[in-house]
């Protein structure tokens, strides 16, 4: 089966309504993370993406006081779909990580 093919069956809209990513993809990546533990996420961040060669042009923050979770955001320009799996596993990699969408 081709990548692009849907394994749904031809004619099927799939989960995306027959949409395909392609790329160069830029895209707000949104990462939950446990704020304890996580007072380094920038940073860290900034290093995951210098060492993926990964442009990043906004970073932002938000927690609120007393949370236990923390949000981020960071807009990222990924070249293939095989950054963008790496780039995934790399921030699971990161203990404070919780998810990343």
């Amino acid at each position: 089966m081709d990548a692009r093919e849907n394994p749904a069956g031809p004619g099927a809209a799939g989960p995306f309504g027959g949409a395909e990513l392609a790329f160069p993809v830029t895209f707000d990546l949104r990462i939950i993370y446990l704020l304890a533990g996580g007072e380094s996420i920038q940073a860290d961040l900034e290093l995951l993406f210098e060492r993926m060669s990964v442009p990043c042009s906004l970073m932002q923050g938000l927690a609120a006081p007393g949370a236990k979770y923390g949000r981020f955001g960071c807009r990222v320009t990924l070249d293939s779909r095989e950054r963008m799996y790496a780039l995934y596993t790399e921030l699971g990699k990161l203990p404070y990580v919780k998810a990343a969408i």
